[in-house]
């Protein structure tokens, strides 16, 4: 299963900030630290040089506690190494090309001028964490599970599918399926990107399918999951399991 890791974050975190006119700090001191704080796991105070700001200003000590593995694994691959390769400035945008330590080439990384200051981001990102305020990191967590989940239930009905071909119909166990190598072993728990998962055949193994709840209802996902030969279902049931009635989903 492919690591879980916060989409909207990826181009920050794959692509890598002299001061600006009339700004207290320049872009590439504001990209440098911002980094810095994330490698050494200060989130607050590495997303307060970013759009992500009001996103993170007002969370509980009990929400960022609940939020760190979620930091952690997302911002893990940023290198020791971080060199400055040089910043362009027009007008509230600026851009800074940074030097990973393991990328050939310079990376460029988007900062906007807003409150008098420079924030690592673009308006597009600011303007979603604005909208959501303190909301944002577990609504983004949540799009990101629900993702998870319908690609794990692809990969259940395509491995149902083979598992058919080759034994005359018959679908296999959750168990089986991970004893022949059709599904990776994090399924063993049957618990996996903030959701429980079952998987149920037929006393004749002619038929089966497959659900996933979320752990925790409105944090770690919403939509209930049902999964069988026919496709994939999915609804808001408030944390109940979805069945055969529940509408197709098809993921946007």
């Amino acid at each position: 299963m492919k690591l879980r890791v916060f989409v909207l974050f990826l181009p920050l975190v794959l692509a890598g900030a002299g001061y600006g006119r009339g700004q207290k700090e320049a872009p590439t001191a504001k990209v440098i630290k911002f980094y810095r704080a994330l490698k050494a796991r200060q989130y607050v105070e590495g997303f307060r040089h970013s759009v992500y700001k009001a996103a993170v200003e007002g969370l509980t000590a009990e929400e960022l506690k609940d939020l760190e593995p979620d930091f952690a694994q997302a911002f893990s691959r940023i290198p020791d190494k971080i060199d400055a390769q040089g910043e362009q400035i027009t007008a509230d945008t600026a851009t800074v090309f940074l030097k990973f330590e393991g990328i050939d080439e310079p990376q460029p990384v988007s900062l906007i001028r807003s409150g008098g200051e420079w924030l690592v981001g673009d308006k597009e990102s600011l303007d979603l964490v604005q909208a959501q305020g303190r909301s944002f990191f577990f609504n983004t967590r949540i799009l990101v599970n629900e993702r998870e989940v319908y690609e794990a239930m692809q990969r259940i009905i395509g491995a149902e599918i083979i598992y058919s071909g080759k034994f005359e119909g018959r679908f296999a166990s959750m168990q089986d399926l991970i004893r022949l190598g059709a599904l990776s072993k994090d399924y063993e728990t049957l618990v996996a990107d903030g959701y429980r998962f079952a998987l149920s055949v037929s006393g004749d193994q002619k038929s089966f399918f497959a659900t996933a709840t979320p752990l925790a209802y409105g944090k770690t996902g919403k939509l209930s999951f049902f999964a069988d030969i026919d496709g994939i279902r999915a609804e808001d049931l408030k944390g109940q399991s979805a069945s055969v009635k529940s509408p197709i989903y098809q993921l946007k």
